[in-house]
């Protein structure tokens, strides 16, 4: 046996029980936090749709605040908080104004509840701040607001990042921005009240890099960790900040009809009923097949992610 070999296993036989000790600690360690894990997912993904809360205005307050994107589960998360009966104050992009009145009358007449005037944003960079100011004194006049919902820039195309245009580079940006300034402003009516829930919806795509999503991608992760990082702040006001990050893309907008779900597909509304229940939990997939899909991703090296474009 070559000498230092030979050094090695002598090393290794001497100091065999602090090594056995260090191995079932690490065990113990991985099978405790698995454990964990579990009993959460259990409460989050199961009991809580068996159980699910029926009236969230009494919980949290009167008022849901819904940023709507075109092509995004805002709309169906909504349409689930109209059905726990709390009222609707809908606010989306200038071009989809006109879609979205019509879509607020249906949640009036469909689930009784009151639906305030849609607040429709431009955000050119001359009107940024005063659209800002706009929204925040419509806001001020909505009494008790229990649920504020910012939803992220529709999954985009891939596209290099030098082949992007500064419109779709400033878009990301200035929503990014809009939801983190009606955040604060919304944030301090809950800390008053001692009570409300603000879930921030992006995708899964900031877990790590993405190639030809670079801002995209960015864009998550920034409103993930912003949001992890807020829910500590605010955990001891009973005010609950959730990440969802489903694995949805090409929704369709059109007439919300639910199809079949699959292992591999699930519909919007059935993650956003899913999600709406499940209110609380820091991080969700919205569902429990995306929670298993995430999990399994995890165990990807980043090696096998990283391809060439």
């Amino acid at each position: 046996m070559h000498p230092t070999a030979s050094k090695l296993l002598c090393t290794l036989v001497r100091y065999e029980q602090p090594l056995a000790l260090l191995g079932v600690y690490y065990l113990s360690h991985k099978l405790l936090h698995l454990a964990l894990s579990a009993v959460s997912g259990l409460h989050y993904y199961v009991l809580s749709q068996w159980f699910p809360a029926r009236d969230y205005r009494r919980y949290y307050g009167r008022w849901a605040v819904v940023m709507i994107e075109r092509g995004t589960l805002s709309k169906h998360y909504a349409e689930e908080l109209a059905r726990k009966h709390m009222d609707i104050q809908i606010i989306c992009a200038v071009d989809d104004k006109d879609k979205f009145e019509t879509f607020s009358k249906y949640l009036s007449k469909t689930y009784k509840v009151r639906v305030g005037e849609v607040l429709a944003y431009n955000l050119d960079k001359d009107s940024a701040e005063g659209m800002l100011e706009f929204l925040k004194g419509k806001l001020s006049n909505l009494d008790s607001i229990g649920v504020m919902v910012n939803q992220m820039v529709a999954r985009p195309e891939p596209k290099r990042y030098l082949d992007m245009s500064e419109c779709e580079i400033s878009e990301h940006i200035r929503v990014m921005l809009l939801m983190i300034h009606l955040t604060q402003f919304v944030l301090r009516g809950m800390k008053n009240q001692s009570s409300g829930v603000i879930v921030n919806i992006g995708d899964p795509s900031g877990e790590y890099p993405h190639c030809c999503e670079s801002v995209h991608s960015a864009s998550c992760a920034f409103m993930d960790y912003f949001s992890r990082s807020l829910s500590r702040e605010v955990v001891y006001n009973k005010i609950h900040v959730q990440s969802l990050t489903p694995y949805l893309a090409d929704m369709d907008d059109g007439d919300g009809r639910e199809n079949k779900c699959t292992l591999l597909s699930i519909t919007p509304p059935t993650v956003a009923r899913n999600a709406v229940n499940g209110i609380g939990k820091t991080r969700s997939y919205g569902h429990f097949v995306y929670a298993v899909r995430g999990f399994f991703a995890s165990l990807v090296p980043m090696c096998l992610r990283e391809r060439n474009y």
